[in-house]
């Protein structure tokens, strides 16, 4: 399993329900490959650095997914059929790393662990 960083452009022209419909399509489609979706950020609509089938503007989603490289290449394709999904870039990244917070650190202090 691995995990990447997924930017991916709609289509402005639709409407807002048809947006999340599409997201939703989308992380339905990560989970249907045994992935999941770590965190999402939804820019909103942006300016296109480039017209793209005629449209001037775009609705930005950043994720972190965790799926099976094999997966890539589906997602891909998921792009290409739909007409209202410009573009995708998936880069794989490292993990991030979790801290342990200090209240956590006192809490494990208190029930007898050692560091």
């Amino acid at each position: 399993m691995g995990y990447y960083e997924m930017l991916y452009i709609l289509s402005a022209s639709v409407s807002d329900e048809e947006i999340e419909e599409m997201i939703d399509k989308i992380n339905k489609f990560i989970q249907s490959k045994d992935g999941r979706v770590v965190d999402e950020k939804r820019w909103g609509k942006r300016n296109l650095a480039y017209p793209i089938a005629k449209n001037d503007t775009g609705y930005y989603v950043l994720s972190h997914v965790e799926i099976p490289t094999a997966a890539v290449s589906d997602i891909k394709h998921l792009v290409k059929i739909n007409e209202n999904l410009f573009r995708v870039m998936i880069v794989k990244k490292e993990r991030p790393v979790v801290k342990e917070s200090s209240t956590e650190k006192e809490a494990e202090k208190e029930n007898g662990g050692s560091e």
